[in-house]
């Protein structure tokens, strides 16, 4: 299944450049949105699925920064350009980190699907290093109306006090703290973080991994 939609992606952003009026290639476009969001949704099950039988692992390997934003924005520019919506990339810090690439891209991409999703004009991502509590910060801000106040409390909620059938409030928010949370280094662990106060007015995801 992963194979055939990661297929399937390639085959609709193939078939998007052929096609010359703006409609049809503002439909393609939700297609491959939906098609990012069901690759998304089965690679979460299929961590969930290990994280229950105990057999998640966390590869944790070098990668750099400036690397990681330029993977974010090439995987949601397709949807972004075809809804008018500006999304831009900025790394504050120079440099590498150590994290599971595969699980970071997963969870990232999916903040960032549905930041394009809700935001009316404008998706910004920006990474950096705090090197005060030495973590790695990235940030996922929008311009639209902001989380609804269950999200917000559903994000302080350790992963097993959540609901999963909570619609937006689910799965996918649970993927996020449990593979932040996985990624440990001595006492510390990874973590989420959602608030409305994004510098462009809307909606801002915060995750920190040590």
């Amino acid at each position: 299944m992963k194979n055939s939609l990661f297929l399937l992606l390639q085959a609709i952003e193939s078939v998007a450049e052929e096609v010359e009026k703006p409609q049809p290639r503002r439909q393609l476009a939700d297609i491959h949105y939906e098609t990012q969001r069901l690759n998304t949704g089965l690679m979460q099950l299929l961590s969930l699925f290990r994280q229950q039988k105990d057999e998640l692992p966390i590869n944790k390997e070098e990668h750099f920064l400036d690397e990681l934003a330029e993977e974010l924005e090439a995987s949601n520019q397709f949807y972004a350009a075809h809804h008018g919506i500006e999304l831009t990339t900025s790394v504050k810090h120079d440099g590498s980190w150590f994290f599971d690439q595969n699980l970071i891209l997963i969870l990232v991409n999916d903040v960032i699907i549905n930041a394009l999703r809700y935001a009316k004009s404008k998706v910004a991502v920006e990474i950096g290093v705090d090197t005060i509590n030495n973590e790695l910060v990235i940030e996922i801000g929008d311009d639209g109306s902001g989380y609804p106040l269950s999200m917000l409390d559903a994000s302080r909620t350790s992963p097993q006090a959540m609901e999963l059938d909570s619609g937006r409030t689910g799965l996918g928010l649970y993927f996020a703290k449990l593979i932040a949370q996985a990624h440990q280094v001595e006492d510390r662990n990874g973590s989420i973080f959602l608030s409305n106060d994004s510098a462009l007015g809307g909606s801002l995801f915060t995750l920190r991994l040590p």
